[in-house]
């Protein structure tokens, strides 16, 4: 399957998948708006969710490689499957055991007291079994991914957001806010299911083995294993400083933070994990092949093909903030109030979507080249610069700042990654990238000025259509202009998508 093929599957079913998530948070906003349950919801999720996000990339991290060089020496890879299965177990098993144990400690470390810190402490104890189904779902979707299969994963997404939807419907009428819990917990339990038929397709049988000593694969994967972990959780560490700078705001700017997250995480699960996922597989081939022109070539083609399609959508998100928030969550309870809220913090999400992208996908070029460290270390750099930027910008912005303080986060992190790895293999990209920057830039800036200007007469409409016609306007007249500039990778992508409407053109 070719990159783009694979990356156009990625995105479907991750567009399907984070629909559904987001149809889960507007099932929750209706429910409780931005008041206590929401807060206490979203805290309590932020560790099952930090582990969704750490675990399986730094499994990827650590496993694909090593697997890649297996298969390169048409060696089996049963064996180190079955280790990994055991640690995996073990280790995820006692992480719940103590998790439920010390759920309480746990919830207060956030800040919060009294019946909100009851109340989150008791999902917490709900989510923690999801820890045991997350390490699975890491350990079988890079397994998946070694054998360039990325659809099973992808579609795990599909299947976590249509059962939590369901058992939220079901269950909260007969448990409450417990239900949200319940169901959230069950979303990552049918996210590991859908990966047994693919894994027994490939021949991986279940089996547990303790035969770890003498084991090259698994003790070089053991060295790097610790430096990929601490990058992962300090990657994801501004999310639990978040919900601690949150608390201390006010109540409701937890829940605000989390439905403006929401939003901006439809385009960047979609097309971070479009771009990242396929190539990560291939920049450590040519790593191991000694083919670092080529290992640039791919990674230059990610970063201009993330670039082209994320900058249009920041300024979109800033330019439609407070209608999008309106009509993505304005029901029930979620009112004025929640709508101001989160509206205020949509802008600053969406000014580091490019650079949170780019960090993830130079990250993994470390990781190909098996530097473990240099990432951990920026990555600290980057929980500073995120800390400093809340302490200047709070007092100022108030819960704004700390999302602005999320995007210059990012983009700390994601130059130095670009220059630590100009020293490591030289200039990562060549000229065409900074063509490819400029032409994006002049688009955007063509976009949203039209937008800007036809903005008095669209808001007279419905909010619906007012927000359809800007934003296909919008994204037709940037394409339009890409072209009228002969950028190559919109024009590539737009003869994809015309042989795929004309399958005979295609053919001649």
């Amino acid at each position: 399957m070719s990159l783009l093929k694979t990356a156009s599957m990625i995105v479907v079913l991750t567009l399907v998948g984070r629909l559904l998530g987001f149809f889960r948070s507007v099932y929750l906003n209706s429910l409780y708006g931005t008041g206590m349950e929401s807060d206490a919801f979203n805290i309590a999720s932020t560790i099952p969710l930090t582990l969704f996000l750490v675990v399986p990339g730094a499994v990827n991290a650590i496993l694909i490689p090593t697997m890649r060089g297996l298969m390169e020496k048409s060696q089996r890879t049963n064996e180190l499957y079955h280790k990994m299965l055991t640690i995996i177990l073990v280790v995820f098993a006692v992480m719940a055991g103590l998790g439920v144990v010390f759920s309480t400690q746990l919830a207060a470390m956030f800040g919060v007291t009294g019946a909100k810190l009851e109340l989150t402490a008791e999902m917490l104890r709900w989510m923690w079994p999801s820890a045991i189904f997350i390490g699975l779902t890491g350990l079988w979707s890079s397994i998946c991914n070694s054998h360039q299969h990325f659809f099973t994963p992808t579609f795990g997404t599909v299947a976590n957001g249509a059962v939590v939807i369901a058992s939220m419907y079901v269950l909260v009428p007969v448990y409450g806010p417990n239900g949200l819990a319940i169901a959230t917990t069950l979303g990552y339990l049918a996210a590991m299911l859908t990966m047994l038929p693919t894994l027994r397709r490939f021949g991986y049988g279940h089996r547990l083995s303790f035969a770890w000593r003498e084991d090259d694969a698994l003790k070089g994967m053991g060295e790097r294993v610790v430096p990929i972990l601490i990058g992962a959780v300090v990657a994801q560490a501004t999310t639990f400083l978040e919900r601690g700078f949150a608390e201390g705001v006010g109540t409701g700017v937890i829940s605000a933070l989390a439905s403006a997250n929401q939003i901006v995480q439809i385009p960047m699960a979609i097309f971070v994990g479009a771009f990242t996922l396929p190539l990560f597989p291939l920049l450590a081939s040519h790593v191991k092949r000694g083919e670092m022109n080529e290992m640039k070539q791919i990674l230059q083609k990610g970063l201009a093909y993330l670039l082209i399609l994320l900058v249009p959508v920041t300024v979109g998100l800033a330019l439609y903030a407070e209608p999008v928030v309106r009509a993505a969550f304005q029901r029930g309870a979620f009112g004025e109030e929640s709508v101001a809220l989160t509206a205020w913090a949509l802008p600053f999400y969406a000014l580091g979507l490019y650079f949170l992208a780019a960090r993830d996908l130079l990250t993994r070029a470390f990781y190909a080249l098996e530097n473990t460290r240099t990432p951990v270390v920026i990555g600290a750099i980057g929980i500073g610069v995120y800390a400093l930027a809340n302490w200047l910008l709070i007092p100022r912005m108030g819960h704004g700042g700390i999302a602005l303080a999320n995007a210059l986060s990012a983009l700390s992190q994601a130059v130095l990654l670009f220059a630590w790895l100009w020293r490591a293999v030289g200039r990562p990209v060549r000229g065409g990238f900074l063509k490819t920057l400029a032409k994006t830039l002049l688009a955007s800036l063509i976009m949203g000025g039209a937008i800007w200007i036809a903005d008095p007469w669209l808001s007279l409409l419905p909010l619906w259509m007012y927000l359809s016609l800007g934003i296909a306007g919008g994204a037709i007249l940037y394409v339009a202009a890409m072209a009228l500039m002969r950028e190559p990778l919109v024009s590539e992508l737009l003869q994809k998508v015309r042989r795929r409407a004309t399958p005979s053109a295609g053919r001649s």
